[in-house]
């Protein structure tokens, strides 16, 4: 309702790659308590989802491959 008492819609619409759906589920195994799964166009993701971020191995000293965020071109 508006001030002077007339009806009012507004919709929005969420936008899926800048704020994903997250699901919070109590876990006793994790260190926090919890565990977070992200939903990337409807496909479930363990943790932080990496949609609109591409991710590429890197190899540091000892040969173990570590992961770097490398930006979109």
């Amino acid at each position: 309702m508006t001030f002077d008492n007339v009806p009012w819609v507004i919709t929005m619409k969420k936008n899926d790659h800048y704020f994903p759906t997250m699901e919070w589920i109590k876990d006793a195994s994790e260190e926090s308590g919890w565990k977070r799964v992200t939903y990337e166009q409807g496909k479930p993701v363990d943790g932080e989802g990496s949609e609109g971020v591409l991710v590429a191995p890197v190899e540091i000293e000892g040969g173990v491959v570590e992961e770097d965020i490398v930006p979109e071109p």
